[in-house]
């Protein structure tokens, strides 16, 4: 692995914050549930799919009671990523604490509706279905013969029929002009009302979470020049993709952040998932009007670079439990 690269260029002792980027090699994570081996007092448990596997030749189900058993209780354990794991840092750069820092995790959740007619319907479907589990085929025709008995109950209803109705009635009339009518639409004109929706606030799903840095850098000396330059044109080249075959592209290198307080991660703030560099930008006047140095190096008395990142991977609440996730405010 290549010297790390830094700015400042001076001494970091273990009082010092910084942030540290790492360089790491993107691995596909493929269609499985992934791999990680945590090791603990010298056993081995390794999570392959639906199995976890115990040094020894013990074999377990992958469920949330045995993951907590043999994984993520276990004291002094450290999870190996999936996507690097087996790899090494491909370079590493340091770099101050930017001056606005924040993190930020949410989740998706949306309307969901169930109108009474809608969950009446999916009720006897879903009766039907359960009375047909381990039913020998001569039992199908009573399965059938139930469904279309619930099934007759509901078309006999009042509210029913009338929606029933409204809704061939509204396809009609649509028919000739080619109208949007709606069964709900005549049912409001017609009597003022709407089918309930029994609506109900639904967990739709996670999001990635994304980090913008802003760093100024005024070098104060010809080796602080040169490592800027060097930390700029690293980060270009690391963050765009392979075009070496003219069929496909690689993916580029991918961001292990970490915030660090001398040789160890910092106590407190918050910690990363492995990020791709989404976008990067320089400005080389970073006084407002250009000026240079002079010199061999010629470099700018000042410039700003904005780094966008993006995570991977979501945040489960398992990630509290094991790894960096149990340092500090975990994620």
């Amino acid at each position: 692995m290549e010297k790390p690269l830094r700015y400042p260029d001076s001494m970091m002792d273990d009082k010092t914050d910084y942030l540290s980027i790492k360089i790491l090699k993107y691995v596909a994570s493929g269609f499985g549930s992934g791999e990680s081996i945590v090791r603990n007092k010298g056993s081995k448990f390794k999570v392959n799919g639906d199995k976890i596997e115990i040094a020894g030749g013990e074999t377990y189900t992958n469920t949330a009671e045995n993951r907590a058993k043999y994984l993520e209780s276990n004291t002094n354990t450290r999870t190996v990523n999936r996507r690097t794991k087996g790899t090494s840092p491909l370079g590493t750069i340091f770099l101050p604490i930017p001056p606005n820092i924040q993190d930020g995790n949410s989740v998706t959740f949306g309307a969901g509706e169930l109108d009474g007619l809608t969950a009446s319907t999916l009720g006897i479907i879903k009766n039907a279905f359960d009375r047909s589990k381990g039913a020998d085929l001569k039992d199908l025709p009573k399965v059938i013969s139930a469904f279309a008995g619930d099934a007759s109950r509901l078309a006999l209803s009042p509210e029913a029929q009338k929606y029933f109705i409204d809704n061939i009635a509204a396809s009609a009339a649509n028919i000739p002009f080619g109208g949007n009518l709606t069964a709900s639409q005549l049912l409001t004109r017609t009597t003022g009302q709407i089918l309930n929706p029994n609506m109900e606030l639904l967990f739709k799903g996670v999001n990635l979470r994304s980090f913008k840095f802003s760093f100024k850098m005024t070098p104060r000396s010809e080796n602080e020049a040169i490592q800027i330059k060097k930390i700029i044109r690293k980060l270009k080249k690391e963050m765009s993709p392979s075009g070496e075959s003219t069929t496909y592209l690689e993916t580029p290198r991918v961001f292990q952040l970490e915030y660090r307080q001398g040789n160890r991660p910092h106590p407190f703030l918050h910690k990363f998932k492995e990020c791709a560099l989404t976008d990067m930008s320089v400005n080389y006047t970073g006084e407002g009007t250009y000026a240079t140095y002079g010199g061999k190096e010629s470099a700018p008395v000042s410039m700003i670079m904005d780094l966008g990142f993006k995570e991977l991977e979501p945040i489960y609440s398992s990630d509290y439990d094991t790894g960096s996730g149990t340092i500090g405010v975990g994620y």
